[in-house]
């Protein structure tokens, strides 16, 4: 009896600890019950996992390893990816990504991808899932915005004076393409995005990714001297709430950006420049998130995420396990 409590101790002491990965946040404890619960993620995939060894297996295995219900995923390099993927993680687990040669914005889930709810724009994808054994049904959206003309280095160039410089980045208006800002604008006039928002006291309302910009509620002035003495209401983030209703599910559980950063950005780019022999510091941030809109869900718990193995940086990344440039993002949701 007492071997056979020691070996179930043992057990329950290293299934802890399998949930205790890097939460780079302060005291999470990510509930793993169903009952009620639903957990996302969000997970830039740095190219399919082509920057590290065996990296498809990785994205598979530390994925896994959070218990996610349903994943956005960012840089999905070829339609192949998602097959690659669920075929590494299980029978339970389904996918769907754009339909073009790079398709970049993805979903998996342990959950039923309704058919025919598919909704496509120029940053993303968005479908409706049945989640298991529940009448419960999710709007969800993974989104990948424009990554040129990346706002803080614009803010961290000493030659930069005026605020209305660092939004002509968010607008890219001198370019054929469209900037973040449109983006945005695009997912809002998206009829299957409206027909989520209407419907978001019924069906909660999901929108994830890499948004390759700050967040409006961390560049403000408690934080300047973070952010080259700047205070910037970066507008991605800040017209999907406004205009959108949706709500970031990290800062509601972690208010103070001071206190709680959650950069995202970079597990491994800390500086730039393989020209100037990686001596200038690349600006860290938090530019992956969870928005939700929807009077039946509470945000309880929500970190970041990189595995809990020693990070090497780039140029020396090349057998991390932890298989991405940025962390990832996980928010643990209750049904109320």
């Amino acid at each position: 009896m007492i071997h056979l409590l020691l070996v179930l101790l043992f057990l329950s002491s290293a299934y802890a600890n399998s949930l205790d990965l890097n939460t780079h946040s302060k005291d999470i404890d990510l509930v793993l019950s169903r009952n009620g619960k639903l957990r996302i993620m969000t997970f830039n995939i740095w190219l399919s996992g082509a920057e590290v060894t065996d990296g498809m297996k990785k994205i598979a295995r530390h994925i896994l390893a959070n218990n996610p219900d349903i994943v956005a995923l960012q840089e999905i390099w070829t339609t192949d990816v998602i097959g690659n993927l669920t075929s590494l993680m299980g029978d339970k687990w389904t996918g769907i990504c754009k339909n073009q040669s790079y398709p970049d914005a993805g979903i998996l889930s342990r959950h039923k991808i309704i058919g025919g709810t598919e909704s496509e724009i120029e940053s993303g994808i968005g479908v409706q899932i049945q989640l298991e054994n529940s009448t419960r049904k999710i709007n969800f959206w993974s989104v990948h915005l424009e990554p040129r003309s990346y706002g803080p280095y614009a803010a961290f160039n000493k030659m930069v004076t005026d605020k209305s410089q660092i939004f002509a980045g968010e607008l890219n208006t001198a370019f054929d393409w469209g900037g973040r800002v449109q983006n945005v604008q695009e997912l809002l006039i998206n009829e299957d995005f409206k027909n989520g928002v209407k419907n978001s006291s019924t069906i909660p309302l999901l929108v994830c990714g890499d948004f390759n910009a700050p967040s409006h509620h961390d560049w403000i002035e408690a934080t300047r001297h973070l952010h080259a003495g700047w205070v910037f209401p970066w507008p991605a983030t800040k017209i999907l709430e406004e205009n959108g209703g949706m709500v970031d599910s990290f800062r509601e559980v972690h208010p103070d950006p001071l206190e709680t950063p959650g950069n995202t950005w970079s597990t491994v780019q800390k500086f730039s420049g393989k020209e100037w022999g990686y001596s200038i510091p690349e600006p860290q941030d938090r530019i992956d998130f969870i928005f939700y809109r929807s009077p039946q869900l509470a945000a309880t718990a929500s970190k970041t995420y990189s595995g809990t193995m020693h990070l090497n940086p780039i140029p020396h990344h090349k057998e991390n396990d932890y298989p991405s440039d940025h962390f990832s993002v996980v928010t643990d949701f209750h049904f109320k």
